[in-house]
C-alpha cells in the first residue's frame, strides 16, 4: 500500500509546471483510487488496459500527438521530438560522434553497441533524469522515444543525407542497425533504457521532391533490399518504433500504406511497438501526395487505419471526428493508444524513479573525457586509407620542418542534420598542430570553400522567442567576405549612434558593419559557447546625410573556438536627430561574397612549394550533403579540384584527405597522387584520429561501407529503384574507383584456404566455414575479413556477390587468428512472390572470402539439393 501512495505522489510531483508551481490538486484526481495502472507489481499489459479505459477519446487522441499538451491526471507529458544520430541533441553540449557512415566504415557491431550507443543512451537518460530531480531547471526537458537509428539503404549516391546512414548494404546496414537498436534500449530485462525509431520506412533515399515521391519496386526487389535491414532491427533487435517515411511506394503514400504498416511490419514481423510518421506526415500527404485533394480527416483516419499510431496535432484534433463519422474504429483506435503507452511504461515513465535501473545516471557524465575517448576510438576505426603508393604514408615526423595544410576542410569539424551543442571540437589542422608541437611549423591555407565563389551566400529566418519580434536573419556565412546588405532611409542630416541587436552561439564569426562602404566601429564578434539572445553591440557614431544609405555586415574572421563564420542579425538600431528600429529579417537584403585581394589558390600553392609535404582537406560540408537536398555531383564541388591539381603540381609530396559522407567520384586524384585518406566529418576528436593515421600513431583500419563509382555514368537514373539496373557492389557495371569493402592497412595480411563442414546445404541446416588469417607485417593492425556469397547457377538478375558476414580481427605484427562464419540458408534465400515468401533456389553455390568485395583471397563451393 505505501508503495503504491508513493507511485501517486510521484505522479503528482514529476509533472507539475516548470517555475516550480504547484499543480491544482483536481489536476489528479485518481490519487485516491490507488489505481492499478501505477502499480509497478502488476504486469506492463494490465497496467496499460487500467490506464486506456480511464481516458476519454479526447484523451486518447492528445496521447497519440507526440508534441501535444500533457494530460496531467495521468502524469504524462507529451514526448516532443528527439534525436541523437551520432550525438543526442541538446540545448547544452554533449557527445559528438563521427558521422553514422563512418560508424559503418568501422565494420565493428560491438563498438556501435557497447560504446557508442551506450554513450548515446547514457546521455539521454542522464539529460532525462537532470529536468526529473531538478524540474525548474532551464535546459530542455527532453523525454526518451529518439527518432534514430536511420538505416535507410544508401542505393543513391547523390543522397543528401548518405551521412546520417550506413552504407549501400542490407546486411551491413542491419548488423548495424540491430547494434544501435540495442545500444540505445539498453538490457534492462524490466526498463528501457529510450526508445530507438527506424527510419524512415521505406525506400527512402531521395530528398528531390520527397514529399510527394512515388517509388516505383517490385514485390521481390523489396524484400530482398530494401526491408531486410528493417526486419532485423525489428525481430532481432526489437526496435519499439519505426517512422513512416513521406515518399509512397508503387502509388501509395507510406503514411497510409496498409501492407507496409500492418501487413508486413506488425503481422508478418510481429512488431509489438508504434509507428511514428514523419514530422507533419499527415500534413505533407494532404497537401503533397494529393495535392489537397484529400481532407485532413480522411488523412489522419486513413493513417491511422493502415498503422500509423503516433503523429502530430492532425491526430489530436481530427481523431474524434473522424470516429464519430465512423472513419475509424475504436478498436484499431485503442490498439494504437496501447502500442504507445506500452513503450512508455517500459521507459518508467510511470514508475518511481528508484525503480528504474538507469535512474543513478548522472548528468556529469555527458560529453565527459570518457565519452570524448570513445569518439576518438570510434574516428580512428572509421578512417578509411583508400590508397598508398610506395608506402607514401604513414609521415615521419623526424623527417618534416614545414607542413602545409591546405584546403576548405582544414580547419573545419562540419556538422550534420540534428546534431545539437558540442565543445572542444578538434579539427585537422588544430589535431595536427597538437600532435607535431612546436618542433615542426604547421602552416595553414584554406585556398578555396566548399563550393567556391558564388554571388550568393544563403539566408533564412529563424523563428525563436528570443529574437525581437520572434524573428531574425541567419546569414550562412562561409568565409570571409560573404556580406549581407539592405538599404536604410535617413530622414535628416545629424549624427546617428549605430547599435546591433543579435544571437551569439557556437558556430558564429566576427562582423564588420560598413555604411556606404565605410567601416563602423569595431568588428562584431558573435561566437559563444552558449546561445544568447538579445546581445546588443554599439558601434559608434557617424555623419548621415538625409536619405537612403547601404549598409553592409560582412565576415571578416572567427575564433579559434567557432565552428563556423555564420551571423545571425536580429535589430539594427539608429539613434540621432530621428530614431528608427530595423527588423533586419524584414527588409530587401542581398548577399555576396567580396572578392579577396589575393588570390586564395595561389597563396596555398605558393605554401605548399615551400613545405615538405602538402596535406590536403577536401570534400563536402552541410551545404552540399543536407535533409532536403541532394548532391548535383559526385565529384568535389567548387574549385577544390583545382586547388588540389595545382598543390600537387606545386608539391608532389602530397596527402589527399576527403572529408565527405556520399562517395566522390575523383578519378584524377587516384590517378595522380599517392596517398588518399577517407575521414568522414569525423565529431568532436576527428583532427585528432586523422593527425593519428596521417603519422602512424595509428593503423588505419576502415572499410568502405558504399562504392565509390569510377564515374557518374555508371549510375542509373535515381527514379530506377530496382537495383539491379547497376546499382551497389551487387550489380555494378564496370569498375568501381574504389570497391565496397575496400580498405589499406599499414601492415599486410595474408588468408589461409576456406574449410567448409559440409558441401551440401539443406532448408534447416547452417554451413561452417573456418579459415586462418595472419599479420605477416611488421606492425600490429585490424583486418576486417569479409564474407560473400553468389549463385554460380545464377540468373541475370542475381547479384554478383552478397555480403553474408564479416568480422573485425586484431592481430600483432607476426600472429595468426582462426575465423569462424555461420552461412545460413537465409543468406541465400531470395523472395519469391508467387509463393509470398523467401526460397533457397536449388544448385551451386560460391562462398569468397577477401579483404573487400573485389579483393577476394579464398573461395569454396557448395550446393543446395533439389527439393529442400
Amino acid at each position: 500500500m505505501l508503495l503504491r501512495f508513493l507511485c501517486v505522489l510521484f505522479a503528482c510531483l514529476l509533472f507539475r509546471p516548470l517555475g516550480g508551481q504547484e499543480p491544482d490538486p483536481l489536476s489528479v484526481p485518481l490519487a485516491k483510487e490507488n489505481p492499478n495502472y501505477l502499480n509497478v507489481d502488476l504486469p506492463v499489459e494490465q497496467r496499460v488496459a487500467d490506464l486506456l479505459q480511464r481516458m476519454t477519446v479526447e484523451e486518447k487522441a492528445i496521447a497519440l500527438n507526440h508534441n501535444g499538451p500533457a494530460l496531467k491526471r495521468f502524469g504524462l507529458r507529451s514526448d516532443k521530438w528527439n534525436q541523437c544520430l551520432n550525438g543526442v541533441q541538446w540545448d547544452r553540449p554533449t557527445t559528438l560522434f563521427p558521422v553514422c557512415i563512418a560508424m559503418a566504415a568501422t565494420w565493428d557491431t560491438e563498438l556501435v553497441q557497447n560504446d557508442i550507443a551506450r554513450v548515446m543512451s547514457d546521455e539521454a537518460r542522464a539529460i532525462y533524469n537532470q529536468w526529473q530531480q531538478s524540474p525548474e531547471i532551464k535546459s530542455q526537458h527532453k523525454g526518451l522515444i529518439y527518432r534514430a537509428p536511420v538505416i535507410n539503404i544508401g542505393r543513391n549516391p547523390y543522397w543528401g543525407r548518405n551521412h546520417e546512414a550506413f552504407g549501400e548494404d542490407p546486411y551491413l546496414t542491419g548488423r548495424m542497425g540491430v547494434a544501435y537498436v540495442r545500444g540505445l534500449q539498453g538490457d534492462d530485462p524490466r526498463h528501457l533504457k529510450t526508445a530507438a525509431t527506424l527510419k524512415h520506412y521505406a525506400v527512402n533515399n531521395v530528398e528531390t521532391q520527397r514529399f510527394s515521391l512515388d517509388a516505383s519496386v517490385s514485390e521481390e526487389m523489396l524484400h530482398d533490399y530494401w526491408l531486410p535491414h528493417f526486419r532485423d532491427s525489428v525481430v532481432e533487435a526489437g526496435a519499439c518504433s519505426l517512422m513512416a517515411s513521406y515518399n509512397a511506394i508503387n502509388g501509395t503514400p507510406n503514411n497510409i500504406n496498409h501492407w507496409l504498416l500492418t501487413d508486413v511490419l506488425k503481422n508478418r514481423w510481429n512488431h509489438s511497438g508504434f509507428v511514428v510518421s514523419d514530422l507533419g506526415g499527415v500534413r505533407t500527404m494532404v497537401n503533397g501526395h494529393e495535392q489537397k485533394r484529400m481532407s485532413y480527416v480522411d488523412a489522419v483516419a486513413k493513417s491511422l487505419m493502415a498503422g500509423c499510431d503516433f503523429s502530430g496535432p492532425e491526430y489530436e484534433r481530427y481523431i474524434p471526428l473522424a470516429l464519430q463519422e465512423g472513419k475509424i474504429t475504436e478498436e484499431r483506435l485503442n490498439d494504437a493508444v496501447r502500442r504507445v503507452l506500452t513503450v512508455r511504461f517500459r521507459l518508467g515513465e510511470f514508475d518511481p524513479p528508484e525503480s528504474v535501473a538507469y535512474h543513478n545516471l548522472s548528468p556529469e557524465i555527458i560529453g565527459g573525457e570518457a565519452h570524448r575517448r570513445v569518439a576518438l576510438d570510434v574516428a580512428r576505426k572509421s578512417i578509411v586509407l583508400l590508397q598508398n603508393k610506395e608506402s607514401a604514408l604513414p609521415l615521419d615526423q623526424e623527417e618534416l620542418k614545414r607542413v602545409a595544410v591546405i584546403g576548405p576542410l582544414a580547419d573545419r569539424v562540419v556538422l550534420n542534420n540534428y546534431n545539437g551543442r558540442h565543445e572542444n571540437l578538434v579539427t585537422p589542422l588544430a589535431g595536427i598542430q597538437r600532435f607535431l608541437g612546436d618542433q615542426v611549423k604547421v602552416a595553414h591555407a584554406r585556398g578555396t570553400t566548399v563550393t567556391g565563389p558564388k554571388d550568393g551566400v544563403p539566408t533564412q529566418i529563424d523563428q525563436e522567442r528570443g529574437f525581437s519580434s520572434g524573428r531574425s536573419l541567419k546569414l550562412d556565412a562561409r568565409s570571409v567576405g560573404d556580406f549581407a546588405e539592405f538599404p536604410i532611409e535617413v530622414d535628416a542630416d545629424g549624427k546617428h549612434a549605430f547599435e546591433l541587436r543579435y544571437k551569439s552561439y557556437p558556430t558564429r564569426g566576427q562582423f564588420q558593419l560598413s555604411v556606404d562602404g565605410n567601416d563602423v566601429g569595431q568588428p562584431i564578434d558573435m561566437f559563444e559557447a552558449e546561445e544568447r539572445y538579445g546581445l546588443v553591440a554599439s558601434l559608434g557614431t557617424i555623419e548621415l546625410t538625409a536619405g537612403e544609405h547601404t549598409i553592409r555586415l560582412t565576415s571578416v574572421g572567427k575564433q579559434a573556438a567557432s565552428q563556423g563564420f555564420s551571423g545571425h542579425f536580429d535589430q539594427l538600431h539608429l539613434k540621432g536627430s530621428t530614431n528608427q528600429t530595423i527588423e533586419i529579417e524584414s527588409v530587401a537584403v542581398q548577399t555576396g561574397r567580396a572578392k579577396p585581394k589575393r588570390d586564395p589558390i595561389q597563396e596555398a600553392v605558393n605554401l605548399a612549394a615551400n613545405s615538405d609535404v602538402a596535406i590536403l582537406f577536401v570534400g563536402t560540408d552541410q551545404s552540399v550533403e543536407q535533409e532536403e537536398r541532394d548532391r548535383t555531383t559526385l565529384g568535389l564541388p567548387g574549385e577544390q579540384l583545382k586547388l588540389v591539381q595545382k598543390v600537387i603540381e606545386a608539391n608532389p609530396r602530397s596527402v589527399v584527405v576527403l572529408k565527405s559522407a556520399g562517395p566522390l567520384t575523383v578519378p584524377w586524384i587516384k590517378q595522380n597522387n599517392a596517398a588518399i585518406l577517407q575521414a568522414w566529418w569525423g565529431g568532436e576528436e576527428g583532427g585528432t584520429a586523422i593527425a593519428e593515421v596521417l603519422f602512424g600513431a595509428t593503423n588505419p583500419s576502415g572499410k568502405l561501407p558504399h562504392t565509390v563509382y569510377a564515374s557518374e555514368s555508371q549510375v542509373p537514373p535515381l527514379d530506377e529503384y530496382n537495383i539491379d539496373a547497376g546499382f551497389t557492389y551487387m550489380h555494378l557495371r564496370g569498375e568501381p574507383l574504389f570497391a565496397f569493402g575496400h580498405g589499406l592497412s599499414y601492415t599486410n595480411f595474408e588468408y589461409g584456404d576456406l574449410s567448409l563442414d559440409q558441401t551440401t546445404l539443406s532448408a534447416d541446416e547452417s554451413l561452417s566455414i573456418n579459415l586462418e588469417v595472419q599479420n605477416t607485417g611488421d606492425r600490429q593492425g585490424d583486418e576486417i575479413v569479409q564474407l560473400y556469397v553468389r549463385s554460380i547457377d545464377s540468373s541475370s538478375d542475381d547479384p554478383k556477390l552478397r555480403l553474408a558476414g564479416f568480422t573485425r580481427v586484431e592481430m600483432n605484427s607476426g600472429a595468426t587468428q582462426r575465423v569462424h562464419f555461420e552461412l545460413s540458408p537465409k543468406h541465400i534465400s531470395r523472395f519469391d512472390s508467387s509463393v509470398d515468401d523467401f526460397v533457397v533456389k536449388p544448385g551451386r553455390y560460391e562462398v569468397l572470402v577477401g579483404s573487400s568485395s573485389q579483393d577476394i583471397r579464398s573461395k569454396s563451393e557448395f550446393r543446395v539439393p533439389a527439393g529442400e
